[in-house]
């Protein structure tokens, strides 16, 4: 079932149409419409509510490897899924070396594992990750709720998992609840504010219909923090996820669009060499509590 909702940020219904979009994934889909608040925050509305999501994700496609289904790409991809494992964990070791870690959203665990290879003690909790639990080094839950222990977090993140996630009421209160006052809080999300989007328009692949419930830019994820009392301490951008966004968002990869994400790529990544992450297909913000 589809259920309505309001703004996170201003808790308002007054909202204009801004674009219907598609489910990238489903053959035949029907059009999702997204919404702009009063407050200028862009929204999924109507929207699966919790119980129906889960089937939104069960999709052979889904995995973002999927996409690259032979030899080479599958290994471009783990290569630079490798350095943009790396890059995470500098931006962690730049202000905390080692502690504890809760990683909401982990997928498959990549993060976790490889966080656990560096001496931190983590805690990954995904609900529909399919991942083994017989075979995990970390700790993996389902549920925050199976997590009880109260300030005990060095460092929380969520990569790519904020859009997803229907209650952020119950999710900031779970943070802060987890969170040591001294903590760091780190969350990447697309942002709506990329160069490309306004190229590839209701095909953008960060979209992602009905999967991704909200679409931040730079002003309303900061607001967003401050709602629940975080100060952004850095931003930075997420380069790999340029050309990685880009080419999803072509619905054929041949061998022409493959040259058309190339020179896509390049462009987009001067823009942000010289105007900054603002201007990034994703975004990452370093938070602590206010």
């Amino acid at each position: 079932m589809n259920e309505h909702t309001k703004c996170i940020l201003c808790d308002s219904n007054k909202t204009d149409h801004f674009i219907n979009v598609l489910d990238r994934l489903a053959q035949k889909s029907k059009d999702y419409e997204l919404v702009r608040c009063k407050c200028n925050f862009i929204y999924l509305n109507p929207r699966p509510d919790c119980k129906n999501i889960s089937s939104y994700y069960r999709s052979s496609n889904y995995n973002p490897h999927n996409k690259f289904n032979n030899y080479i790409w599958s290994k471009i991809y783990k290569y630079i899924q490798s350095i943009a494992l790396r890059w995470k964990y500098k931006k962690i070791y730049n202000f905390i070396t080692r502690g504890k870690l809760l990683d909401i959203g982990g997928g498959n665990g990549e993060f976790a594992e490889y966080m656990l290879t560096k001496g931190w003690q983590v805690v990954m909790q995904d609900k529909i990750s399919d991942i083994s639990l017989e075979n995990n080094s970390y700790k993996f839950v389902k549920n925050l709720n199976e997590i009880n222990s109260k300030g005990s977090f060095d460092v929380i993140t969520l990569w790519h998992s904020l859009e997803h996630i229907h209650n952020i009421d119950i999710l900031f209160d779970r943070i802060n609840y987890f969170l040591n006052p001294e903590g760091l809080l780190l969350i990447a999300v697309p942002n709506i504010e990329a160069p490309e989007r306004k190229i590839f328009g209701k095909y953008w692949a960060p979209f992602d219909a009905p999967r991704h419930l909200y679409h931040f830019d730079p002003h309303t994820l900061k607001r967003l923090c401050a709602k629940y009392n975080f100060k952004i301490l850095n931003k930075y951008s997420l380069y790999q996820d340029t050309p990685y966004n880009i080419i999803l968002s072509f619905t054929k990869l041949t061998l022409i669009n493959i040259i058309r994400a190339a020179f896509l790529s390049f462009i987009s990544i001067i823009q942000i060499l010289f105007r900054g992450p603002d201007y990034s297909s994703s975004l990452l913000v370093i938070c602590k509590k206010n």
